[in-house]
């Protein structure tokens, strides 16, 4: 078995052809229901004058195969940005078991190399320390062809309902636009009745909504519905979570990232909206 390599920066601060065959024992359709076919009476009855299925199911090769969910992803390397929720996404000390943790979750699934980029207090824009913006333009580079987990938004959100100039699209564009090409999962946000109503559920619904809206943007891009899985037994503060559940939140993103690039997959995903 590959020896799961891990690198880590945290700041742990507190804050048809087969055409249908079934046919129905009924009358006749009218013929005006009936669909127009290529008129065959001119050619000849050998095979060579017979008009190719292809110029009769136009586009039919255009479609790319959809790869074989196999519970893995093609992802070798990852690079996951977060803020205090990922602080402790990758610490065995901080969660029930050292297999409960990032490294373990997504080496389950197939990742040989992650790197866990967190800080308290990180939003996208501004915020204390390197924020999420520059944390991904310091990393683009080392990352080469890495996939990426953006674990971002929470003060973000926080931030635009306190007033913030800078609205949760351009936040989002200014980390997707240095993120071309390559695959990037991105779960939603979550509280549970916090005691700063700035991060309250209402503006978390408002991030997630423009980041469903980015998916229409950016052809790279999935994002899991981790919100749908949130509960409020989950929290500890209603922001930050329970133990347990932070070893819930690495297992759910690491199957989110194999269902949205699996095995044999590349770049753009099997589907823009991961369920929770």
């Amino acid at each position: 078995m590959t020896k799961l390599l891990r690198t880590h920066f945290r700041t742990a601060t507190l804050g048809a052809v087969g055409i249908g065959a079934a046919m129905a024992l009924s009358a006749p359709a009218p013929a005006s229901a009936l669909p127009t076919l290529p008129d065959l009476s001119s050619l000849s009855n050998s095979s060579a004058g017979l008009p190719s299925i292809l110029e009769m199911l136009p586009g039919l090769l255009d479609r790319a195969p959809i790869p074989k969910p196999d519970g893995r992803t093609h992802c070798t390397k990852v690079v996951q940005i977060g803020d205090s929720t990922s602080v402790s996404a990758d610490s065995a000390t901080a969660l029930p078991s050292a297999g409960d943790t990032a490294t373990a979750q997504y080496g389950r699934v197939g990742v040989g190399s992650l790197t866990v980029d967190a800080l308290s207090g990180r939003a996208i824009v501004g915020g204390p320390g390197v924020d999420a913006e520059h944390a991904v333009t310091s990393r683009s580079a080392a990352a080469g062809d890495a996939c990426w987990v953006i674990a971002m938004g929470v003060n973000d959100a926080g931030a635009i309902n306190g007033g913030s100039s800078v609205g949760a699209d351009e936040r989002i564009d200014r980390v997707m636009k240095q993120l071309t090409g390559r695959a990037v999962l991105w779960p939603t946000i979550a509280s549970s009745n916090p005691s700063n109503p700035a991060f309250g559920a209402s503006s978390m619904t408002a991030f997630n909504d423009a980041l469903r809206r980015a998916t229409t943007r950016y052809p790279n891009l999935a994002v899991y519905d981790w919100a749908a899985t949130a509960r409020p037994e989950m929290f500890t503060d209603g922001i930050h979570y329970t133990s347990a559940a932070y070893a819930d939140r690495n297992r759910r993103f690491a199957d989110a990232l194999a269902a949205a690039y699996p095995t044999g997959g590349g770049a753009t995903p099997t589907r823009p909206w991961i369920a929770g």
